[in-house]
């Protein structure tokens, strides 16, 4: 790199050197010439109708790929528009670089003047800058380096006096540090967790977002089959153990019917990346009186944080399995104990899993029962497919019967429970994920929130399917007010036809009311799903899920 160049010339420059593929973003006048940079050094940059929307196609592409994943945006409410976002990606501690243009330094009375730092601190984000053309790529260098090593969401602020600065004469190319080893745990607290595990007789592994980011699902299925546990998943963990037999799916709100029960009855519960949250454990329902509880995490402050636990070790998951395997193997604990792992639990497993357990059927000519609509949307889509999910009343149906092939597949937005996030976060989970069908399920009020982008999914022609719970409502306000006797008018509004909307933007649509209305759906499949199909499903607004029902009675 020689000669004279902007320095947001050589950002882009250096960023498409870090490995940056793909922006996500939306320009103005403070983000131009940084995004308009990216793209000649070879970034793609992907135009989202939101900035919010930016965001999180963002959020959900750097969670499936890993890569280092860029967001711009513009000074001011450009940055506004972004945080809600940003606050999802910031909770799920996604390595994430938001490029934010800023107004020239000292400018404090320029109209899109705000105290960017402060903002994106407000939401767990971490703040950085380039504070002069001289030290524009050692700033650039941190804040890559705090974004991929130290898994956080970071908002580089970039003043455009010293994007437009010129660099004089020949730079070195940056260079990343190696990424640390992974964080090995205590040996005491190692063995003192073994002492329990080989005294249990009704174990329980408990898999989250830490275990999916070890890449720890072989080390935990091993260590399980020794041990004879049973394995579950927080919902950030969604995913995991797919497909494996002694796997009871999530743990907790969303939960089985079966796997209430056998995570109930387990004597032993060793969360590996998993926070252990009211939502997780049912408010702690889900934990026996007499249960010992041990969690494991990269991250102290996590441990014993949302409720107690008798044994806590800071390490990383996988290598954490891999510890109390090898300590196992030290005790000539090599074959494996048996635990629950018989027919009679199998049997209970299958038997009681959301596509088999019973339900009364409350369908009617008008409406479609949400859980009968979703297992035959289940049923009719390809297998081979990523899925995620708004937030909202509605959202446990998705991961309860959409099913998915791993946890790469599966990105569900609720660590912030904002709506809106949806469509964006199905965009970026099929740009990561390029020819595979995307499945997006969103409440009608996320949806009309972000339908801008609906646009954006035709646009970048991927292949996707957008369920619509249309109940016409807020329902979780509606549900949990009206238990109250409040009047809820407030939160019910006129009906939507999202199909004709959808049609509006270039989509394939259908108006569901019975499950005869799915016809159109199957010829879209057959003929190889195709562009954005969009199913308006009008589902019974008086149906509560029973997981609302029991968190907000």
């Amino acid at each position: 790199m020689s000669n004279t160049s902007t320095v947001a010339s050589v950002l882009a420059k250096d960023l498409a050197a870090l490995g940056a593929k793909r922006c996500f973003g939306l320009l103005g006048t403070a983000n131009f010439k940084i995004s308009h940079g990216l793209v000649e050094a070879g970034v793609e940059l992907i135009s989202a109708r939101h900035e919010g929307g930016a965001a999180s196609m963002a959020d959900a592409y750097a969670k499936a790929t890993g890569e280092l994943t860029l967001v711009s945006v513009h000074s001011g409410p450009g940055l506004t528009n972004a945080i809600t976002g940003i606050g999802e990606a910031a909770k799920s501690r996604t390595p994430l670089l938001v490029l934010a243009g800023d107004v020239p330094t000292g400018n404090v009375k320029s109209n899109f003047y705000i105290e960017q730092a402060d903002l994106v601190r407000s939401v767990g984000a971490v703040s950085e800058r380039i504070y002069t053309p001289q030290s524009a790529r050692g700033d650039l260098l941190r804040a890559v380096t705090r974004a991929l090593h130290g898994r956080q969401t970071v908002v580089l602020s970039l003043p455009l006096d010293v994007q437009d600065a010129k660099l004089n004469g020949s730079n070195a190319p940056l260079e990343l540090m190696p990424a640390p080893g992974r964080l090995q745990p205590n040996h005491d607290d190692v063995h003192r967790l073994v002492d329990v595990i080989v005294r249990a007789q009704r174990p329980l592994i408990l898999a989250g977002r830490g275990a999916v980011l070890s890449d720890a699902e072989g080390a935990l299925i091993e260590l399980a089959d020794r041990i004879g546990a049973l394995l579950a998943t927080s919902v950030c963990g969604h995913g995991l153990f797919a497909g494996y037999p002694w796997s009871l799916g999530i743990s907790g709100g969303f939960s089985s019917p079966v796997a209430d029960e056998l995570i109930s009855e387990s004597d032993l519960i060793v969360g590996f990346g998993a926070s252990f949250t009211q939502w997780t454990t049912k408010k702690g329902k889900l934990i026996a009186p007499g249960a010992i509880v041990a969690q494991i995490d990269i991250e102290a402050p996590k441990l014993g944080y949302q409720m107690p636990v008798q044994h806590a070790l800071q390490g990383d998951a996988k290598a954490s399995a891999e510890a109390l395997l090898a300590e196992l193997d030290r005790r000539g604990v090599t074959s494996a104990k048996p635990g629950r792992r018989n027919d009679r639990t199998r049997e209970r497993i299958v038997s009681g899993d959301n596509h088999h357990a019973p339900y009364v059927d409350e369908s009617s000519a008008q409406f479609i029962d949400p859980r009968t609509l979703s297992k035959t949307v289940d049923d009719i889509l390809p297998k081979d497919r990523v899925v995620a999910s708004d937030s909202g009343h509605f959202c446990g149906w998705v991961p309860r019967y959409l099913q998915v092939p791993n946890a790469k597949a599966s990105c569900l937005s609720h660590s912030f429970q904002s709506v809106g996030l949806g469509l964006p976060s199905a965009i970026g989970l099929a740009v990561a994920n390029p020819g595979k069908l995307a499945v997006l399920g969103a409440g009608d009020g996320g949806f009309m929130m972000s339908i801008a982008d609906l646009e954006t999914a035709i646009r970048l022609k991927l292949r996707m399917c957008i369920l619509v719970y249309n109940d016409s409502s807020y329902a979780a306000e509606v549900h949990y007010f009206r238990r109250q006797n409040y009047s809820i008018d407030i939160v019910q509004f006129p009906e939507t036809d999202f199909a004709a909307i959808a049609r509006g933007y270039g989509a394939r649509a259908a108006t569901v009311r019975t499950l005869a209305d799915l016809d159109p759906v199957k010829a879209w499949v057959g003929e190889g799903a195709p562009g954005v199909f969009l199913i308006d499903a009008k589902i019974n607004p008086d149906l509560e899920a029973d997981w609302h029902a029991e968190h907000f009675p």
